[in-house]
């Protein structure tokens, strides 16, 4: 009788602990589902129906250490908006970067002047501030950083200078608070994926979308 009393009690301790188990991996399944989840995003500025021309000014540190980094960025943004953006019709980004090389006073132009000087309803200011594939002061770690205020400038503005709207972009690659080594990554990985990052954030505040409703913990690689 004492036998088949530790039995039971044996027994339901293995199912508890069974119980237990399938509960935590329960859990950990439904915050993985949780964590990989996209949703749509609307526009954060509605672009339909106009001209747009995509601008790009930046720090002369930034244009130093990267040359040709603002003609690629303006270019792949100005290319997904007209790919992606509904009734958009975007002013060629070889024509804008003609523009500013042949009027170097533009930066100091009302922003007005701008949109009519480049036949535009709307412009797309990207004021490049910071960008960077390592952390200030240390050459051995990868911790990209990409950062603009992302100014929309209207032909039809009651101010003759001025934004209709701005937004903040800032992104990093790796995604905080992962740093890589020389040895781990290489630069152009780095670069890559830290544009990649930038171009697609800034873009997607001009045209529906879908995005990870969680965008720290999506693991993109989970739906290759």
């Amino acid at each position: 009788m004492i036998r088949i009393l530790i039995y039971l009690i044996s027994f339901l301790y293995i199912l508890v602990g069974s119980g237990c188990s399938m509960f935590a991996f329960g859990g950990s399944m439904a915050q993985a589902h949780e964590d990989q989840k996209l949703i749509e995003k609307y526009a954060e500025y509605d672009l339909k129906g106009k001209t747009v021309a995509v601008v790009i000014d930046t720090d002369l540190s930034v244009h130093y250490e990267h040359p040709g980094i603002s003609n690629l960025i303006a270019e792949a943004i100005a290319g997904r908006i007209a790919k992606f953006g509904e009734e958009v019709k975007v002013v060629h980004p070889g024509a804008v970067a003609q523009w500013q090389f042949e009027t170097p006073q533009w930066s100091a132009m009302p922003t007005t002047e701008i949109t009519k000087s480049l036949n535009a309803d709307c412009v797309i200011f990207i004021d490049l501030q910071e960008y960077r594939l390592t952390p200030p002061g240390n050459q051995w770690l990868w911790e990209g950083e990409c950062s603009a205020t992302i100014g929309i400038i209207e032909a039809n503005s009651y101010e003759q200078d001025g934004y209709e709207e701005t937004f903040l972009v800032t992104v990093n690659f790796p995604t905080r608070p992962s740093v890589l080594s020389h040895e781990e990554a290489k630069e152009s990985d780095i670069e890559r994926g830290l544009l990649a990052e930038f171009i697609k954030q800034t873009s997607w505040l001009f045209y529906r979308h879908i995005e990870p409703k969680h965008p720290d913990r999506y693991r993109p690689e989970l739906d290759a």
